[in-house]
C-alpha cells in the first residue's frame, strides 16, 4: 500500500470528527496523523512538476506581471470596475433627490481613482488576508470587506481572495447604479448619453467577470490546485526538515507559514463546553474552558485533498479516464485515437480532426517538438502539401482558440515553432489494442510558458 492509502487508512482510523466531540486527546492524534502520515506522502509529490506548478498556478497566472490570459482579463475587470465607478460620479449630478448616503457618495469618489493596488495578493496563500490592498487605508471599507462571506478551510485563497474583492466592489458599484437609474430625473440629450455610458459600462463587466471565472475556475484543474495547495502547506506545517526550494525564498518562511497554518486554520484556541443533560431532554452549560482543538472542517478537507491528488500518484488505463487525467495536468493535449481529439486548457477544440489529417500532422509535430524548428522535411508525405499552406489551414481550425494560434510562431527561413514548455504538453498515442498511451515530446533548450 502506498504512503497516500496509508495517509487516507489513518484518517478513517481517527473516527468522526464533529465540533461536538472535538477534544485536546483527539485533537493530539489528528495533529500526530499530520506528521506521521500525511507528510510522508506529500513528500513523495513535493519535486513533482504538476504538484508544484498547480500550487503556484494562482500567484504565477494572476499575479502583477504575469503575462497569461488570465492577468489580462483580470486587468481588464480593474479597468471596468474603475470604469464604472467614474461613470457613476459622472451621472451623479443628473439625479433628481438621490437617496445615496454620505458614505457611498465618497466611496464613488473613491473608487473613480482606482484606490487599490491590485485585486491579487499573494500573502493570501496560507490564509485570506480579508484585505483590500488599499493605496489610501479606509476603515469602513475594510471593515466591510472583513465581514465580507469568505472561505478559510484550506485551498488555493490566492485565487479565491481576488474574486473575494472583485465580488465586493462589484456588488457595492451595483447597488448605487440601481439608486442613479431610480433616481434620474432630468431627460435631456446629455443625461441620455451618460446613462446609456453607464449601462454600457455594467453590461460590459458582468461578460468579463464570467469569462474570468471560466479561466480560473474549471471544476477539474480548481479541485487539484486547492488539493495542492492545501498538501503543501501541511508539508511546510508538520514535516520535520520540509525543503520545498521551488514555494520559499528562504527556509525561515517555513516557520511562519506553520505558526500562521496551524494556529489559524488547523488548530486554533477555542473552548471546551460542559454540558448537563436535563430530564425534560435540554442541555445547561456547566462550564466552559479554553482549549486547542482541531477544527474538523480543516481536517476532513485535507483528507479529500489527498483524495484529490491520487491523479498524480497513478496514471489511469481507461482511455477517457486518461484524457480526464491528461487535461488536468497539461495545457495542451493532442488525442490521436479515432477520433482525434485536441485539448486546450481542458476545453475540446472541435474541428473534425479526423477528416484534417494534413493540419493535423502538422499540429502533431509541433508538439512533438515544443521549441524546435519544425521544417517541411519533419512532416509526412512532405512533397505532397507546402508548410505555408498547412499552417494556413491549422490557422482556421484554430480559429477559436487563438492563444494557441499565438504559440506557433514563424520561424525565418525554417518553419514553425510551438512555443509551450513540453510539462504543458501531453500526447496520447492507440495502442491498437483499445488503449492510449503517453508519448514523449522533445526536449528543447529553451523555456516557454
Amino acid at each position: 500500500m502506498n504512503k497516500l492509502l496509508l495517509a487516507l487508512q489513518g484518517f478513517e482510523d481517527l473516527g468522526p470528527l464533529q465540533e461536538i466531540n472535538m477534544t485536546e486527546e483527539k485533537s493530539d492524534r489528528v495533529e500526530a496523523w499530520l506528521k506521521e502520515d500525511v507528510c510522508p506522502a506529500v513528500e513523495d509529490l513535493i519535486n513533482n512538476r504538476t504538484f508544484q506548478s498547480n500550487t503556484l498556478w494562482s500567484a504565477s497566472h494572476l499575479s502583477k506581471g504575469a503575462e497569461t490570459r488570465e492577468r489580462k482579463l483580470l486587468e481588464r475587470v480593474d479597468y471596468l470596475l474603475v470604469k464604472l465607478a467614474g461613470q457613476i460620479k459622472t451621472c451623479l449630478p443628473l439625479l433628481d433627490q438621490p437617496t445615496l448616503t454620505e458614505f457611498q457618495l465618497n466611496s464613488i469618489e473613491f473608487m473613480a481613482e482606482k484606490p487599490w493596488f491590485d485585486l491579487v495578493n499573494t500573502e493570501d496563500f496560507v490564509l485570506p488576508t480579508q484585505c483590500l490592498m488599499l493605496n489610501i487605508p479606509n476603515k469602513q471599507h475594510t471593515l466591510n470587506f472583513r465581514k465580507f462571506k469568505q472561505i478559510k478551510t484550506p485551498g488555493d485563497h490566492v485565487c479565491d481572495s481576488m474574486f473575494a474583492r472583485i465580488d465586493y466592489w462589484k456588488k457595492f458599484l451595483e447597488q448605487i447604479s440601481r439608486v442613479c437609474f431610480r433616481s434620474k430625473s432630468i431627460d435631456n440629450v446629455q443625461c441620455k448619453k451618460e446613462f446609456s455610458s453607464l449601462m454600457y459600462c455594467m453590461g460590459q463587466l458582468d461578460p468579463l467577470i464570467e469569462d474570468l471565472k471560466k479561466a480560473c475556475l474549471k471544476p477539474k484543474q480548481k479541485k487539484l490546485r486547492d488539493a495542492c495547495v492545501t498538501l503543501s502547506l501541511v508539508y511546510l506545517s508538520y514535516a520535520d526538515n520540509p525543503e520545498a526550494d521551488w514555494l520559499l525564498r528562504d527556509s525561515s518562511e517555513a516557520e511562519v507559514i506553520s505558526q500562521r497554518f496551524r494556529g489559524n486554520a488547523v488548530r486554533p484556541l477555542g473552548e471546551i463546553l460542559h454540558v448537563e443533560k436535563r430530564p425534560n431532554g435540554s442541555f445547561v452549560l456547566i462550564k466552559k474552558e479554553t482549549a486547542l482543538l482541531c477544527i474538523p472542517s480543516a481536517i476532513r478537507k485535507i483528507a479529500q485533498a489527498l483524495t484529490d491528488v491520487k491523479t498524480i500518484y497513478e496514471v489511469p488505463d481507461d482511455p477517457d479516464d486518461l484524457i480526464d487525467w491528461a487535461c488536468s495536468h497539461a495545457r495542451l493535449v493532442l488525442v490521436d485515437h479515432s477520433p482525434r481529439q485536441v485539448f486546450w486548457d481542458g476545453e475540446r477544440i472541435e474541428s473534425g480532426w479526423d477528416t484534417h489529417p494534413v493540419p493535423w500532422n502538422l499540429l502533431w509535430i509541433l508538439a512533438s517538438n515544443p521549441g524546435i524548428a519544425v521544417d517541411q522535411g519533419m512532416l509526412s508525405n512532405p512533397k505532397k502539401q507546402s508548410i505555408r499552406s498547412r499552417r494556413d489551414r491549422l490557422k482556421d481550425l484554430l480559429e477559436r482558440f487563438d492563444v494557441v494560434n499565438q504559440l506557433i510562431k514563424t520561424v525565418r527561413g525554417q518553419g514553425y515553432r510551438l512555443e509551450l514548455d513540453r510539462n504543458n504538453i501531453i500526447l496520447l498515442e492507440s495502442t491498437g489494442l483499445g488503449c492510449l498511451e503517453i508519448i514523449p515530446t522533445r526536449n528543447a533548450s529553451r523555456n516557454f510558458p
